[in-house]
C-alpha cells in the first residue's frame, strides 16, 4: 500500500502514529512515526523556531541513510512541510516522496545521530558537506546558510524529541525494532 500522499494513506498513516503513540511510552525511539510526531509537536509549540524561521519557504527532507547495524535496511525519509515558522506536518514517508522536497540533506545513520545528540554542529556539518544537499544547488545551499539559526533549531527540537536510538536498545528490541521497520516498508513503502 504505498500511495503516499493519497487520503488513504494519509488516514492509515495518522492511525498509526495514533495507535503508537499511545501504546509507546516517551522519549519514543528515534526513526519512528511517533518521534517524528513529536518532533512535528515540538516545532508547532516553540515560539523561538516561529520567530527564527518565519522567513523559511520550503519542505525539508532528513534521509538517514541504509545502516543495517542501526537496523536500517534501507534509507529512510522524514519529511518536514515547513512555511514561514510553521510546521504543517512532520512524517516518514516513502523515498519518492522525500526526494520531492524542497531540500534533501542526507547522511549516514551514526552522523545523524551526532548532530541530534549535538555532538556536531548542523550549520558545520552541512557547510563541509557531511550532511549533504542532494542534488546540490548552490541558490539552495545559500539559502540554507542563511537560515542557519531555524536550521540549528530544528536540530535542537528534534534531539529534544528523543535521545533513544535503535542501535542503543537490547537486543530483543533491537529486533523488535527491525520487524517493525519492515512493516513500515510493506504497508506504507517507507
Amino acid at each position: 500500500m504505498n500511495n503516499a500522499g493519497s487520503e488513504d494513506w494519509e488516514e492509515k498513516y495518522a492511525k498509526l502514529v495514533t495507535d503508537r503513540k499511545a501504546s509507546q511510552s516517551k522519549p519514543y525511539l528515534v526513526l519512528s512515526p511517533e518521534w517524528a510526531s513529536e518532533i512535528e509537536e515540538k516545532i508547532q509549540n516553540d515560539s523561538r523556531y516561529q520567530e527564527v524561521a518565519k522567513t523559511w519557504e520550503g519542505s525539508v527532507t532528513l534521509v538517514f541513510k541504509a545502516d543495517s547495524a542501526s537496523g536500517l535496511d534501507s534509507d529512510l525519509f522524514v519529511f518536514m512541510d515547513l512555511w514561514h515558522g510553521r510546521c504543517r506536518s512532520v512524517k516518514m514517508v516513502p523515498g519518492d516522496v522525500g526526494r520531492r522536497a524542497d531540500y534533501v540533506l542526507e547522511a549516514g545513520y551514526e552522523r545523524w545521530k551526532k548532530v541530534l545528540k549535538k555532538d556536531l554542529n548542523v550549520v558545520r556539518e552541512i557547510a563541509t558537506n557531511k550532511l549533504k544537499l542532494v542534488p546540490f544547488n548552490f541558490k539552495k545551499a545559500a539559502k540554507l546558510a542563511a537560515a542557519a539559526q531555524a536550521a540549528i533549531r530544528l536540530v535542537d527540537l528534534a534531539g529534544e524529541a528523543s535521545d533513544k536510538f535503535p542501535d542503543d536498545l537490547e537486543p530483543e528490541a533491537f529486533l523488535s525494532f527491525k520487524a517493525f521497520f519492515q512493516e513500515l516498508k510493506t504497508d506504507f513503502g517507507i
